[in-house]
C-alpha cells in the first residue's frame, strides 16, 4: 500500500495542537498539558475521512523569537518534516491575532508552495462558529483557508478535515486523470451530417467510407490521433435517425453501438447541418451527454455551403442555438467544413480542454467565497416559530464531472433554487467550458428529501 499523503500540524506553544490531534484522530496519542513544549517529538496517525487517507503528524511547539535548546531543536524537527508534507495546518488562538511567529511561518511554508490551513482553536461556543466571519477575516492571510475549530469540545473539526481532503485530494492519484491514459472523444449525430469526413480530415486519410447515402457507416470506429503534443482516441459512430426509428436489425445495433462508445468516451462532439434546424435527434443526444456526465463540443458542419459566413452569423447561430438547448449551455460552439477544412484545428483544441476541465478541482476558499455570496443574497427565510436554515457547507467531492456537495441544516426539504443558485455561481466564478458540473444538496437532518 502507497504512503498517504503526510498533513502536519503546525503551532506556537500551548495553542493545543496536541489536544486537536488527540479529537481528529479519537485516540490519546499525543499528551496534552498546559506547560510549554510538552509535545517534543513527532507524533502520526492515518486518518480516514470522505474516502481519503492521510497521515497526521503532531509537531512540538515553536517559538521563533526566544529559541531555546528544546525550540530550537523542535524548529530543526519542523523543518525536517516540512520536506515530506502534503500539507500543513496552522494552529492559532482565537484570543489572538496572527503573532510574528506565525507569519513568520507561514511565509516559510507558501514559499515552499505547500496548502495550508489556518485552524483557529478554542472557538468552544458553537454560535461563534456559525458567524464567523469577522473571526474568519482577522485571520486572514494571502488566501489561505481559515476553519473555527475547538479542539476541547470537537466543534469544526468535521470542517477542518472537508479542508484538509480539499487541500491533498489533487495530489492523489483518483483525484486526477490516470496516468498514462488518454481522453477518448466520440463524434455523434443524425446520418449524413458528416462525422466520417470530418473524421478523415482530422485524421488526413481516408479511414471511413463516406456516401451521400444516409447509414454508409454502420460501426463505431476508434482510431489513435497525435495532435498538440497529446494523444487522444477518437470514436466515429453510426448516424441516428429519429427517435425510436430504425429501418432493420442492423440500424437498431448501430444505434447501440453509439450509445456504447457514448458511455466509454470521455467528450462528446455532437455534429449537425448547420443549414438544418436542430431536431429530436439533437436535443435528445445532447440531453444524454448531460445526463451521463460527459463533456460536450457543439459543431455546426457543413458550413461552406452557407450563405453567411461572417463573425455576425456565429454569433446568431450561437444564440439559437443556445434557445433550443438551454440545458446545455456550458457547451461551446464551432462552425466547421471537413470537404473545404475550416475550423478543424478548434474542433480538438475545444476537445481537450473539455476533457481538463472535467478533471478540474476549484479551490475549497472559492467555495466558502461562493457560499457565503448565496447565504447573503438568498437569505433564507424561516417562518413562524421555524429555525432559519443554514447552508453550513460546500464541497467538491469528485471530478469527471465535477461534482460538490451543499450542506444544509434545515429540517424539511430545502428548495431546488438554492442548488441552482450555487450552480450559477460556480459558472461564474468558473466557467469551465464543455463539462457539466453537478451541485448535490445534502440534508442530513431532513425529514423528507
Amino acid at each position: 500500500m502507497p504512503t498517504p499523503p503526510r498533513v502536519l500540524l503546525l503551532g506556537r506553544t500551548n495553542v493545543g495542537k496536541s489536544t486537536l490531534f488527540n479529537r481528529l484522530t479519537r485516540r490519546r496519542l499525543a499528551i496534552a498539558d498546559p506547560s510549554p513544549h510538552t509535545t517534543r517529538d513527532l507524533q502520526e496517525e492515518v486518518i480516514a475521512w470522505e474516502h481519503t487517507h492521510f497521515l497526521l503528524t503532531d509537531s512540538g511547539g515553536f517559538d521563533v523569537g526566544k529559541p531555546d535548546m528544546v525550540g530550537a531543536g523542535i524548529l530543526r524537527q519542523v523543518d525536517r518534516a516540512l520536506e515530506g508534507t502534503t500539507a500543513v495546518i496552522l494552529v492559532v488562538e482565537a484570543q489572538q491575532g496572527l503573532r510574528t511567529e506565525e507569519r513568520t511561518f507561514l511565509k516559510t511554508v507558501l514559499k515552499k508552495k505547500l496548502p495550508v490551513i489556518i485552524a483557529v482553536n478554542k472557538v468552544d461556543k458553537p454560535t461563534a462558529r456559525q458567524t464567523a466571519d469577522a473571526l474568519v477575516a482577522k485571520f486572514a492571510f494571502g488566501g489561505v483557508p481559515v476553519i473555527p475549530v475547538s479542539a476541547k469540545n470537537g466543534g469544526g473539526s468535521g470542517d477542518l478535515l472537508d479542508a484538509v481532503a480539499q487541500a491533498i485530494r489533487p495530489r492523489e492519484p483518483q483525484a486526477i486523470a490516470k496516468p498514462g491514459t488518454n481522453p477518448t472523444f466520440v463524434f455523434i449525430g443524425r446520418t449524413n451530417v458528416g462525422k466520417s469526413s470530418l473524421v478523415n480530415a482530422l485524421l488526413r486519410d481516408e479511414v471511413r467510407v463516406v456516401a451521400d447515402s444516409p447509414h454508409t457507416t454502420r460501426d463505431a470506429a476508434a482510431f489513435q490521433l497525435n495532435v498538440q503534443q497529446r494523444t487522444c482516441t477518437v470514436i466515429d459512430t453510426a448516424g441516428v435517425r429519429a427517435h425510436g426509428k430504425t429501418a432493420n436489425r442492423i440500424e437498431a445495433m448501430s444505434l447501440k453501438a453509439t450509445y456504447e462508445a457514448l458511455e466509454n468516451a470521455d467528450v462528446a462532439l455532437l455534429m449537425w447541418d448547420a443549414n438544418e434546424p436542430l431536431g429530436l435527434v439533437e436535443k435528445t443526444l445532447a440531453g444524454e451527454v448531460a445526463k451521463k456526465g460527459k463533456g460536450l463540443i457543439l459543431i455546426a458542419n457543413q458550413w461552406d455551403r452557407t450563405k453567411y459566413k461572417d463573425p455576425r452569423s456565429t454569433v446568431a447561430l450561437e444564440r439559437v442555438v443556445q434557445g433550443d438547448l438551454p440545458y446545455i449551455r456550458w457547451a461551446p460552439m464551432v462552425c466547421t467544413s471537413a470537404t473545404k477544412p475550416h475550423n478543424l484545428h478548434r474542433v480538438l483544441s475545444l476537445a481537450f480542454a473539455a476533457y481538463d476541465n472535467r478533471q478540474q478541482w476549484v479551490e475549497p476558499e472559492a467555495l466558502k467565497h461562493i457560499l457565503w455570496t448565496v447565504k447573503r443574497e438568498l437569505r433564507p427565510s424561516a417562518g413562524k416559530g421555524k429555525k432559519r436554515p443554514i447552508l453550513s457547507k460546500l464541497i467538491q467531492v469528485s471530478v469527471a464531472p465535477p461534482t460538490f456537495h451543499l450542506t444544509t441544516t434545515k429540517r424539511e426539504a430545502l428548495p431546488d433554487a438554492y442548488r441552482r443558485s450555487v450552480e450559477k455561481k460556480i459558472r461564474l466564478s468558473f466557467p469551465l467550458p464543455g463539462t457539466p458540473i453537478r451541485v448535490i444538496l445534502q440534508q442530513p437532518y431532513a425529514k423528507r428529501v
